[in-house]
């Protein structure tokens, strides 16, 4: 893995104040505490772009099973279950 430099630029004060105490709350330089943040965020980005591919499956698959065709009319009870309540 290479490393590479990043210089930001116009941070406003209240968020590099916000920083400075991060990093000496978990005992981080602020170049070390910036780029845990970083990772976080990107961690969770990863996440919730997963997430929303699972979601599109899902769908996709729902969407499927709704174009089969009805093979058999009974509800998932009348399958199971005899006329007494006793699995069938």
């Amino acid at each position: 893995m290479t490393e590479a430099t990043l210089l930001i630029k116009k941070m406003p004060a209240d968020l590099k104040d916000w920083l400075v105490a991060q990093a000496q709350r978990n005992h981080r330089s602020m170049n070390k505490e910036t780029i845990h943040l970083l990772e976080e965020a990107r961690s969770l980005r990863e996440k919730a772009e997963q997430q929303t591919r699972d979601v599109q499956s899902i769908l996709a698959i729902a969407q499927a099973m709704h174009s089969l065709p009805v093979l058999d009319a009974r509800t998932m009870n009348e399958v199971l279950y005899d006329t007494s309540g006793l699995p069938q």
